[in-house]
């Protein structure tokens, strides 16, 4: 198997080229009492959706861990596909025995003359050759054995034979046929596979985190940015109350309602501030950053628009087919399916009666030369053969029974598996859809609000400069603005995070950010 690897396409350069501005000044209007936004030696780097997604993938550990157990389960099945790699082989063997002689070797030494009560044999042997296993699960062995015998019986004490053999067994029933015979090759493919849709998996999970932490970030930064002015405001605002009230031409009570509208906006700062801080830890923490020699990074948002209200929903005319190819969980359960299966079919092989035919054929050579006996056997010259079936089946059979039983069951239940991951999906595409239109149409209503409300602020600020209506008109005019643009705001940010689980369901969210897993 190839590499399993990540590939993320474009640049990182903001990730590792900070600026040294310092993020997010307070506003012109900003109380002493209130701290400021970052720490005086902060560094801010400005990142896009896109290169905070590819920093995040390329320095997390799980998705680390993810891509190498895909690896590791292509080794695996690299191994499994070395089935039929022949194995060579070679065996020495020397042998001494001492024993009476045999009544043949006692009439044949009346014959000849005297000999030795007792016999006394040297045999060494060696032996080289090649065995393997054919698609058809036959197992076949060729041999070259080369023998040399020393005994004190003859007259010339050394002899040496040569033999040459091919030995073919092939089984009819059990563990016969291609299918028995690759059913590890094929389930460790299967896993290789899941493994690998996991990793996609944990990629898609990875990247809408990182999405939807860069608009939280976004929104944050933005809703500190709007407190931060609405400070501002308050403040000028104040400026202006004094003035009047110096000149007659106010009430002090408006002074008083203008200061304490500080105080309410710049406790409004502070929570909004705690917020970005919150969102800049959890940027922190996917990048992985230590506290302890990066204490002072910050980030902020590119300020890039959320997706325009216009936008085609993504994976709307794809069949459901299609969408459920894409989704990692299901064809994970599917491959599951096809696992057990080729499991059972391997189950239902090994109930069958063992059965098998067993052929060899041989030459033998039987010479007063080492070389000469290797010669006869290749020719064959004393040529050899046998056949044989053997036939072996258990009285009962349960225990292999009850494996292929308890199989079927595990088909049984990875379908099931594999109807709730469809059904799941379908659900998860039709609710991310339908979230997705109703933070869209939420959305432009907000817009529509933000437009009237800032019409309102205008209209309260003319009445009070002609004396026609009171300050604390004007400022709850401004508060119920600043409160409808953090509602536009939320309303961006579920509209972004309704769009990237869209996208995960489509299997569109990893080409979003240029994201491919390497074949």
């Amino acid at each position: 198997m190839k590499w399993l690897g990540l590939l993320v396409l474009g640049a990182t350069a903001a990730i590792a080229q900070p600026t040294t501005a310092p993020s997010f000044p307070a506003g012109p209007g900003a109380s002493a009492e209130v701290p400021p936004a970052t720490p005086a030696a902060s560094e801010t780097r400005v990142l896009t959706a896109a290169e905070l997604v590819h920093g995040v993938m390329l320095g997390n550990a799980t998705a680390r861990a993810a891509r190498l157990q895909s690896d590791a389960a292509g080794k695996l099945l690299e191994a499994e596909r070395a089935l039929y790699d022949p194995t060579a082989f070679g065996r020495m063997r020397q042998q001494g025995t001492e024993r009476p002689r045999s009544v043949d070797e006692y009439f044949s030494s009346l014959v000849g003359g005297a000999a030795p009560q007792v016999a006394i044999e040297n045999t060494k042997t060696l032996q080289a050759g090649l065995r393997g296993k054919l698609p058809s699960g036959a197992t076949f062995e060729l041999s070259q054995d080369v023998g040399q015998t020393a005994s004190n019986l003859v007259a010339d004490p050394r002899q040496y034979r040569g033999t040459l053999t091919l030995t073919l067994k092939q089984p009819l029933l059990r563990g016969g046929g291609r299918e028995a015979t690759e059913a590890d090759l094929r389930v460790a493919e299967r896993e290789q596979a899941i493994e690998q849709q996991r990793f996609v998996k944990q990629l898609v999970d990875l990247v809408g985190e990182a999405a939807g932490t860069y608009w939280q970030l976004q929104r944050a930064s933005q809703a500190l940015r709007m407190r931060e002015e609405a400070v501002a405001v308050a403040v000028a605002l104040r400026d202006e109350v004094q003035r009047r009230a110096a000149g007659g031409f106010a009430p002090r009570v408006d002074l008083l309602e203008a200061e304490l509208s500080i105080g309410v906006r710049e406790t409004d700062l502070v929570r909004a501030r705690q917020e970005w801080l919150e969102a800049q830890s959890r940027v922190r923490n996917l990048l992985s950053l230590d506290p302890a020699t990066q204490p002072a990074v910050l980030f902020d948002a590119d300020g890039a628009q959320p997706l325009a209200g216009d936008q085609a929903l993504p994976a709307e005319t794809l069949p459901p087919a299609q969408v459920l190819e894409r989704w990692p969980a299901y064809r994970i359960a599917q491959l599951r399916v096809e696992q057990e299966q080729i499991r059972l079919a391997f189950a239902r092989n090994q109930e069958r009666p063992d059965t098998s035919v067993e052929l060899s054929l041989s030459g033998q050579s039987l010479t007063q030369s080492l070389g000469a006996s290797v010669e006869d056997a290749l020719r064959r010259r004393n040529p050899g053969w046998y056949a044989g079936v053997t036939l072996e089946m258990p009285l009962d059979n349960g225990a292999a029974r009850s494996r292929r039983q308890a199989q079927a069951l595990r088909v049984e239940s990875a379908r099931a598996s594999l109807q709730a991951e469809a059904l799941t999906a379908g659900n998860e595409w039709m609710t991310r859809r339908g979230q997705l239109q109703s933070a869209l149409l939420e959305r432009r209503q907000r817009e529509r609000e933000v437009l009237g409300r800032e019409a309102l602020v205008q209209a309260e600020r003319e009445s009070y400069e002609l004396g026609r209506s009171r300050l604390r008109n004007l400022i709850e005019a401004q508060d119920r603005l600043a409160d409808s643009r953090l509602r536009l705001l939320e309303s961006q940010l579920r509209a972004e995070l309704a769009l990237l689980g869209l996208q995960a369901v489509a299997g569109d969210l990893l080409g979003r950010f240029d994201v491919r897993v390497a074949p």
